[in-house]
């Protein structure tokens, strides 16, 4: 199974706080809203959602720094990701009878397995969303894997990873400390920042353990509405990443393993060509990083290489498959066009 994700870099102030920006042009006769300008850095994300009917064009204003709800945000989003509207079973909230106006959204979110209840048998529909329950919604809802706690590197939000002292099996060694996620969408938050999607708080200080400044992701604050349009903008723009797991091809190759000496080690993995497509990384999404099973037990789960391909061509990835002994061979095809590619894969390993 493949999975693709088109996505954002970093660039030019991608603030997970109340702005937010496309790539389409902008003139004054084009603005729907009056509290929306073309100097707004959020113009064209909300033009972005205009343009795919998932909010409306007449209403005077859009409030882009009112927090959004439950409600309002359910219904943004079953129509982005295309969801079937009509079709849906009652998820039976008592909050959210049959005739009110986002019904039918939320009953397709729901069904779609990226939202749920309070517990209570309620679902909130008026309460704020925080920032936390939108990065879980939208990387279920965009189908992007899980990075491990191996991948998230040195960059990340000090509210939601932190340091541990310890080598036990809910913590990892990430270079010569070891890091930990702390708090229920975490791991959302982490893969989210992986890709550039969000970014967070200043804290205005640095401490023992940062050479960067510190940044807060308040994963339980309230989500504005103008954030929301630039989250959902920046998961649809940008480079184009492809998916290939493991699993697929029977590559027994770990991401990461325990070396002798402690620390992880990469095994061996190589593009022949990698102007046509290259290997961004090798990951897993084991919730605290650890992989389940072993290399030597022949265990695959759920370990994945993320490429991007980059122009038409073939080439060929190699494999050290799990210290075997014998070399996984995949050609890899890429057609199509920039932000369009196709990418197909054949398995052409020769046996020995």
């Amino acid at each position: 199974m493949k999975k693709t994700l088109i996505t954002a870099g970093l660039a030019t102030g991608l603030f997970f706080t109340s702005m937010m920006g496309t790539g389409a042009d902008a003139s004054a006769s084009s603005v729907h809203y009056q509290d929306v300008k073309t100097s707004d850095n959020f113009y064209s994300a909300v033009e972005s959602l205009i343009d795919q009917k998932a909010i409306s064009r007449t209403n005077d204003k859009f409030r882009p720094y009112e927090n959004v709800t439950r409600g309002q945000a359910s219904s943004i989003i079953a129509k982005v990701l295309e969801l079937d509207i009509e079709n849906v079973k009652n998820p039976k909230f008592k909050d959210v009878p049959k005739d009110h106006q986002f019904y039918k959204y939320i009953a397709a979110l729901e069904n779609a397995g990226l939202v749920k209840g309070k517990g209570t048998g309620v679902f909130g529909i008026n309460d704020p969303l925080t920032r936390g329950q939108m990065s879980s919604i939208l990387v279920k809802g965009f189908e992007i894997p899980l990075i491990g706690i191996q991948d998230v590197g040195f960059k990340f939000f000090s509210d939601t990873t932190f340091y541990t002292g310890g080598g036990d099996n809910s913590a990892v060694e990430n270079g010569d400390v070891w890091l930990k996620f702390g708090g229920q969408f975490s791991q959302v938050i982490e893969t989210m920042n992986y890709y550039g999607f969000v970014s967070g708080y200043k804290a205005g200080y640095k401490d023992e353990h940062h050479d960067f400044e510190v940044v807060n992701f308040k994963q339980g604050e309230a989500l504005k509405r103008s954030q929301l349009a630039l989250m959902i903008n920046s998961m649809q723009k940008g480079t184009q990443f492809e998916y290939l797991y493991f699993k697929d091809f029977d590559i027994t190759n770990r991401s990461v393993s325990i070396g002798a000496g402690g620390g992880w080690k990469d095994d061996k993995a190589v593009i022949d060509n990698s102007s046509i497509i290259s290997i961004k990384e090798i990951s897993n999404y084991e919730k605290e990083g650890f992989l389940k099973g072993s290399a030597s037990a022949g265990k695959i789960n759920n370990v994945y290489a993320i490429l991007e391909p980059k122009k038409v061509g073939k080439t060929f990835a190699r494999f050290d498959n799990g210290g075997t002994g014998k070399e996984k061979v995949l050609e890899i095809t890429v057609t199509g066009s920039k932000g369009n590619f196709e990418v197909s894969y054949k398995d052409v390993t020769l046996e020995k």
